[in-house]
């Protein structure tokens, strides 16, 4: 029996040839017998991994009755390995060589052996075989039965035989530190010559997914930042508000850090969602200072003296409804629920941080940038005249 976490039904989060794994081992060889003895020299060192399960993908090798013909000697007698075939497939599961009519349906006549004949692998030598000329003689006369074992499932990758390992995490594992352990392990083993081991899928998906955060991240807030800059006619303030990305990212961290969450693809999910929601408390705070500096004419840091308090209740209002719906999925409440708690993680710590420091920082920053870009702006005075320089005559006497 085979157990496996439950998954989102049509959500692949790497292209591992082992499914229904959060960790995969890929050993390759040419010879089988080889191969399925490195793979399960292994699976025994494995069995120290504190980190995560593993255990073989495929099924384990099946034990059969191997018949090897004797190809010169069936040609003497004018047999052929469909002979031997066919009398094999009489004895053990039955020929229908014809039907009798009973009523007005057909009914097949089944040929077999008795099971107590065919019961032993030893009684399979004392079949009988039928020559040309209608000499009967055994099976052992033209072939030798050996014991062995089949493949229960062939598998390959690009056309050659691999021995597949998957793994599952241990509860509270990361994927990161699970495949720096058996990394660790079958490192310090002595593989025999000719086996090799493929690059692991679940390796280069969760380092693509880590890299894919920054250029996510970065696309998510250059966007955000081409919207605003647009509707502002202006690039003064779109940075002044840009500067929550920063505050909510350092909240995500830290929740990340203080529920020893990895990153994965929902934490990025999670990231470029908290980029839109962040932006908001800012924009309210600078809009509405702008407009009061409009209305009334005032100095920058008046406007936003006038508009901090006057937002103060519209921000923690959508603030603490959007981080109170977010709770639930923090925590990881309900059937499948761990599977999107990165995400609430993230959102629900970074945006009570960033909404925390923006009361305070945002305006500072809004009258600081305004400030340095009027400063520089500001044409300088022209210069003083210089005094010209009097000439001296000196005059020899």
């Amino acid at each position: 029996m085979r157990l496996s976490p439950g998954q989102v039904r049509g959500l692949i989060l790497n292209n591992s040839p082992v499914r229904g794994a959060e960790l995969d081992i890929i050993l390759q060889s040419q010879d089988a017998r080889e191969l399925t003895a490195a793979g399960f020299q292994v699976l025994g060192a494995l069995e120290q991994a504190t980190l995560a399960r593993f255990r073989p993908d495929g099924d384990r090798r099946q034990p059969e009755i191997q018949i090897i013909p004797d190809r010169e000697r069936l040609a003497s007698l004018g047999l052929t390995v469909q002979d031997i075939g066919e009398t094999l497939e009489t004895a053990i599961q039955g020929s229908v060589p014809t039907q009798i009519q009973r009523g007005n349906r057909l009914v097949d006549v089944r040929v077999q052996l008795d099971e107590a004949d065919i019961s032993q692998p030893s009684q399979l030598d004392r079949l009988p075989l039928f020559t040309a000329n209608n000499q009967q003689i055994r099976l052992q006369d033209v072939a030798r039965t050996e014991p062995s074992e089949a493949p229960g499932e062939v598998q390959r990758i690009n056309q050659r035989q691999v021995f597949l390992i998957a793994g599952n995490l241990a509860e509270g594992a990361s994927l990161g530190e699970a495949l720096a352990e058996a990394d660790r392990i079958i490192s310090s083993l002595d593989l025999p010559e000719g086996i090799t081991r493929l690059p692991s899928s679940a390796a280069e998906s969760n380092q693509q997914i880590q890299s894919a955060l920054p250029l996510l991240g970065g696309l998510a807030a250059f966007l955000v930042f081409v919207v605003m800059a647009v509707q502002y006619n202006s690039l003064v303030d779109p940075l002044v508000i840009m500067f929550t990305i920063p505050l909510a990212l350092a909240g995500g961290i830290w929740g990340l850090f203080f529920t020893q969450t990895a990153i994965g693809a929902t934490v990025i999910v999670g990231a470029v969602l908290l980029v839109g929601i962040v932006v908001n408390n800012a924009i309210i705070m600078v809009e509405v200072a702008n407009q009061i500096r409009d209305r009334e004419g005032l100095d920058r840091r008046s406007a936003i003296l006038q508009a901090a308090p006057s937002r103060l209740r519209p921000i923690l209002m959508t603030t603490i409804t959007t981080v109170l719906g977010m709770f639930p999925l923090a925590l990881g409440l309900g059937q499948g629920g761990e599977f999107l708690q990165p995400l609430g993680i993230v959102v629900f710590s970074g945006l009570s941080l960033a909404t925390l420091l923006t009361l305070f920082i945002i305006p500072c920053f809004y009258v600081l940038l305004h400030e340095l870009i009027e400063r520089r702006s500001r044409p300088r005075p022209p210069a003083p005249p210089q005094p010209k320089a009097i000439d001296s005559v000196s005059t020899r006497l």
